[in-house]
């Protein structure tokens, strides 16, 4: 369980991240809404601005009292840059070469017969042969 002392010192973090807290006004809901992108999942709405001032710091202070006793989700928390389930050190190290490759369509005996590892080596052979 995190201790006041210990979520107060995040607050203040979190409050020097956040900056000045100005809220706007939004018309579809006829509301004051303030949310930043630094804590995504926190966010204020109220009928003035100065509801909206001094309440957000008291969500702001539950997510983190959340966040510190591991009771929020991983993927709430967890951003992506969407790339795909790319990962660091995933893929071909640097400076090593692949052998370019060409699809192309053949008729399946052919196919099957060049599908063997050592017909390969022949197929080169005949190309070096007819140059």
């Amino acid at each position: 369980m995190a201790t006041k002392k210990e979520i107060e010192k995040h607050l203040k973090i979190a409050l020097k991240e956040v900056g000045e807290i100005k809220p706007a006004f939004n018309k579809r809901f006829r509301a004051w809404i303030f949310k930043h992108a630094a804590y995504p999942d926190v966010e204020y709405a109220g009928d003035s601005e100065k509801e909206v001032i001094k309440n957000y710091p008291l969500y702001l202070r539950e997510f983190i009292k959340h966040r510190l006793n591991d009771n929020i989700d991983k993927s709430v928390e967890k951003r992506t840059k969407g790339r795909g389930g790319k990962r660091e050190g995933a893929g071909r190290p640097v400076g090593t070469k692949k052998e370019p490759t060409a699809r192309i369509s053949l008729p399946q005996d052919i196919a099957q017969w060049i599908n063997s590892p050592e017909s390969i080596s022949l197929v080169r052979r005949l190309i070096a042969r007819g140059k």
